[in-house]
């Protein structure tokens, strides 16, 4: 049997080529997507004006349980997908699924809503509608910049999901920002309202 043998080769040599990286962290990039979002309302407030009721300092229950869920959707989506950027054998974070989970109560709840009657949807203007995807949409789009990079940077192992969840995160946060100035707490038009969400497009390449 011959072995083959290579003189003058050096293991040192595969690695002479390789430079030290800067290790992807979620929780700044989250940091930074947060930050966005509280710039978003911000901006919002030089064209349109705080909910009755939260100037009155009195917020409705609706106003608190949607602007929560939408809080928990977009960060705990944001966690987990810039997570996903530091790949590591067994480690696993199914904090998306839970908060997928608690959104998908208005979807359900705007279906049993028109059918007891609920008419606030078809009452609503198109320009109300328009005007809450506009602003949603372009936050949105803002706070997805931190975690498209970050993920870039990074190494996830499974682009698509990544892509979808940077989407889910990114809509979660728009809407949190716009849910500040919407008037209606109609569940059937937070409800249908909120399926954009769904359709925001993936990462690039995923």
């Amino acid at each position: 049997m011959n072995i083959m043998t290579n003189t003058g080769f050096e293991i040192s040599a595969l690695v002479d080529d390789l430079r030290p990286v800067k290790p992807v962290r979620a929780l700044p990039a989250l940091l930074w997507a947060l930050a966005i979002a509280v710039a978003g309302i911000a901006a919002i407030s030089l064209l349109r004006d705080f909910r009755v009721d939260l100037l009155a300092g009195q917020p409705t229950a609706m106003f608190l349980m949607r602007s929560g869920i939408l809080a928990l959707l977009g960060g705990a989506t944001g966690y987990s997908v810039l997570t996903m950027a530091q790949p590591s054998v067994g480690k696993q974070n199914g904090g998306w699924i839970i908060a997928i989970a608690f959104a998908a109560l208005f979807p359900l709840g705007g279906i049993i809503a028109l059918m007891t009657g609920d008419t606030t949807l078809s009452n609503a203007s198109n320009a109300s509608v328009f005007r809450c995807l506009g602003f949603s949409g372009i936050t949105g789009f803002a706070t997805a910049i931190p975690m498209v990079l970050a993920l870039r940077r990074g190494a996830p192992t499974n682009t698509k999901r990544a892509g979808w969840l940077t989407g889910l995160a990114a809509g979660g946060m728009g809407a949190f920002a716009y849910s500040f100035f919407c008037p209606f707490d109609s569940l059937a038009y937070t409800g249908f309202g909120s399926r954009w969400l769904w359709r925001l497009p993936p990462l690039p390449g995923g």
